[in-house]
Formats: structure tokens, C-alpha cells, sequence
């Protein structure tokens, strides 16, 4: 197989555990990709603002798919090439029922996260979040008075929403309610998030439009990843492939699995499956 394009989630699949850097042997094994000519593109479901520098600042690194898809950007100029935003009607159906029953949400615009400045000086006290996770949300998060307030100013231009950190409950409850929202659908990286994208946005539909840019075929492409938000990227890629930590449901639609994150998996199955 002649692979020309490479998708790479980022989270719980390229990047270590301190959610932001690469281990040397996946830094050598993406320049010797791109050496070959062939695209290396994360596709994530953080935004601009979150993309890690270890893997933007690679020469030739030039494209990212970002939001699930939302946003397909080109990270030399930070243009948007293609955008598939939530939508307005969905957005002031969503946010509403979130500030009702005080969650903490992360609202992605133009490249950018928010959230309310309440949440972030609590963060701490929050189980199940690492002290790694918490500096980066506070790192790379702008926050806000009013995340209702601030979302009915912009609601046509909603990358994604987030709600991390759910209980059982809530998570099944809310769940059901956005289900019954037509205009959206509905994901998760982690098993207590849920992230809410327009019904057409996902990260294979971002891959589809800039492969029409960069003239690839979906035969020609590698795409590695771990979670449900990875599914429809797998399905559209030629060669899809779970890293060895991967959901049950992500192995189900891998053609290949690979060593898990923390064991170089993509580092892996890019010297096995890419390079000449």
C-alpha cells in the first residue's frame, strides 16, 4: 500500500501521558514520513489553540484537523479551510440544560476554548483529573463570567462543546436528551465526556474534505487511534489502525492493531506500514 497521508489522533494514541509531548522515536518516525513525502496530519478532537507544539513544530506538519472535524485548518497561514460548525438552534438548546444542572463544559470557538472562571479555581478538588490535564486546561483555556452568556453571543460559530468529567448518571441522562437533537451528534474521548459536534462533523468528514485539497485518495491513507471520536476517521481511511489501548469498538474497525501509546504504537506502525 502507497500511503500519502498519515491521521493521527492525538490524545491516548501519539502524544505521551503528560498530554503534550512525543517520545524521540515517534519524532523521527513522522520526519521520516514527511521526508518521504508523505502528509502527516493530526486529527483531534482539541482545538487550534490545543494543538501540541512537539508535533506542530515539525517541518512539513502543515494541515490539522481539529474539533472532530469542525475545523480543518492550515496550520502554516491558520486559515480554516473547512468549517461544519454546531449550529445556533442546537447550541441554545444544549447550553442551557448544561447550565441548569452547573456542569462544567468547555465550548470551542475559532481555534479557542471556554469555560467559566468558577470551574477553574476548583479544578484541583475534581477526582479523576491528573495534575498533567488539569495545567493544560488552565494553560490553554479562556475563561468566562457566563459560558451561557458568552455562547448565545456566538452560537453560529460553535466548533464543539465538551462536558467532561460526568457521572454515571448525568452522563446517560444528558446523553438522551442530545440524542433527540437532530442537528447534532454525539461522541466521546473518554468514557465520563461527551462531545457535541454538528451531525455531519466528524473527524473522517474533515479528512474527506482536505484529502480534496491535497488530491489523496482514501486508499492512500493511514489513519491511528484509540477512542469512539476515532471511528469514522478508521472507516474512512484505506489502512485503519488501533493503537494497542484502543476501545473495543476502535479494534472492531482496525485492519491493524499496534503496541499501545506508551509503547511507541504509532512510532510502530508508521516503520511497519508507511516507510519505504
Amino acid at each position: 500500500m502507497n500511503i500519502k497521508l498519515i491521521a493521527l489522533d492525538m490524545d491516548g494514541t501519539t502524544l505521551k501521558s503528560d498530554f503534550k509531548s512525543i517520545t524521540q522515536r515517534t519524532e523521527a518516525a513522522l520526519k521520516a514520513a514527511i521526508e518521504q513525502g508523505i502528509h502527516v496530519v493530526p486529527s483531534t478532537g482539541r482545538i487550534l489553540g490545543q494543538l501540541p507544539e512537539s508535533v506542530t513544530s515539525i517541518p512539513g506538519v502543515n494541515y490539522a484537523v481539529t474539533s472532530n472535524g469542525a475545523s480543518v485548518v492550515n496550520l502554516q497561514t491558520r486559515e480554516v479551510i473547512s468549517s461544519n460548525y454546531i449550529g445556533a438552534g442546537s447550541v441554545k438548546k444544549i447550553i442551557p440544560m448544561i447550565a441548569r444542572k452547573n456542569l462544567l463544559c468547555e465550548v470551542y470557538h475559532n481555534g479557542q476554548s471556554y469555560a467559566e472562571h468558577r470551574f477553574f479555581e476548583s479544578l484541583e478538588e475534581l477526582e479523576g483529573f491528573p495534575p498533567d490535564l488539569i495545567d493544560f486546561i488552565k494553560n490553554k483555556s479562556v475563561t468566562v463570567d457566563s459560558i451561557l452568556e458568552f455562547t448565545n453571543a456566538k452560537a453560529a460559530e460553535i466548533e464543539k462543546i465538551n462536558i467532561p468529567l460526568l457521572s454515571d448518571h448525568n452522563h446517560r441522562l444528558l446523553w438522551q436528551k442530545f440524542s433527540r437533537i437532530k442537528g447534532v451528534t454525539l461522541t466521546q474521548a473518554i468514557a465520563s465526556n461527551i462531545e457535541v459536534n454538528h451531525r455531519n462533523s466528524n473527524k473522517g468528514q474533515g479528512l474527506k474534505q482536505l484529502c480534496k485539497i491535497l488530491d489523496v485518495k482514501p486508499s492512500e491513507i493511514m489513519a491511528v487511534g484509540d477512542s469512539d471520536n476515532d471511528i469514522k476517521m478508521l472507516e474512512f481511511a484505506g489502512l485503519p489502525v488501533a493503537v494497542g489501548n484502543a476501545s473495543d469498538d476502535v479494534k472492531a474497525v482496525a485492519k491493524e492493531i499496534t503496541l499501545p501509546f506508551d509503547q511507541d504504537g504509532v512510532a510502530h506502525a508508521i516503520e511497519k506500514f508507511a516507510l519505504k
